[in-house]
């Protein structure tokens, strides 16, 4: 694998794989934590190349620029990988909807988020793509009191000034409304259980943290049961985690780095955005 920036391979030796299949990642903090394990998992699962388009990052919005400890990304639905998706058709297209409950913490209406999440799920359509939907893990956020709520309320989304019970609220109107969505759509959905949560009711702990992507991936796939995780080694994963996004804001700098970011023997490609 070689980072972005590296020359990649002249046309005649991409043209010599056979076609890729596309998977669309679109996530927050939970995909950052998880996403070297998910794209060996992804691998080991297809049974050709894979095209891999990702917009992920800690605390990302679906629809608004969020900022984290310095880092500023646009929303999910304003970045460019919606661009790289319309460039080029594939045989296959997939993808995972997850960290919906992000725009919560930043105020956002439900029917707003919903609708972000409509129009992720609309742009997809038009690839006649397969999707899961990663929901809220409502019954670990219920489970949260409100001294533990303010804590982690002041570390993770300083901002927020929702009191515990109308943020709690919300986050049931809309893992109510992401059901419904899940319905009409016929789109399979998941949700983390309290079990796997400790004191943070939004990242599950470690030896949990894979669970709920066996799940969706196992669903992509078309797994019967739970599929087994495939974990990056450590140098895979420093690999993976140090990958850079197309665009980004960093202590008030514009930065850019080349896509795809990373390329495999095999043609599989990452891009991130």
């Amino acid at each position: 694998m070689t980072s972005g920036r590296s020359r990649p391979p002249c046309t005649s030796q991409i043209e010599t794989h056979a076609a890729r299949d596309r998977c669309v990642l679109l996530g927050a903090s939970n995909l950052s934590i998880m996403f070297p394990h998910v794209i060996k998992t992804l691998r080991a699962a297809h049974a050709r190349p894979l095209e891999v388009l990702v917009a992920k990052g800690p605390g990302r919005s679906y629809g608004q620029e969020s900022k984290f400890f310095g880092k500023k990304f646009s929303g999910v639905l304003q970045c460019d990988l919606w661009q790289a998706l319309d460039a080029a058709r594939a045989p296959k297209t997939s993808a995972i909807v997850g960290d919906v409950g992000n725009d919560l913490a930043y105020e956002t209406p439900v029917q707003r988020i919903v609708d972000w999440i409509e129009t992720a799920l609309d742009r997809l359509a038009q690839h006649d793509a397969q999707v899961v939907l990663n929901n809220i893990p409502i019954e670990a956020l219920r489970s949260v009191g409100a001294a533990r709520y303010l804590l982690l309320r002041s570390i993770l989304f300083p901002s927020c000034t929702l009191p515990r019970r109308e943020m709690l609220r919300r986050a049931e109107h809309l893992d109510e409304a992401l059901r419904r969505l899940s319905e009409s759509r016929k789109t399979p959905i998941f949700s983390g259980k309290t079990a796997w949560y400790g004191l943070d009711p939004i990242h599950p702990r470690r030896a949990w943290a894979g669970r709920i992507w066996q799940q969706m991936i196992g669903a992509l796939v078309g797994v019967e049961g739970e599929l087994e995780l495939t974990r990056a080694t450590f140098s895979e994963a420093i690999l993976l985690h140090r990958l850079k996004p197309h665009a980004w804001v960093q202590l008030g700098l514009q930065r850019r780095a080349r896509q795809p970011a990373a390329r495999f023997a095999d043609a599989t490609t990452i891009a991130l955005y």
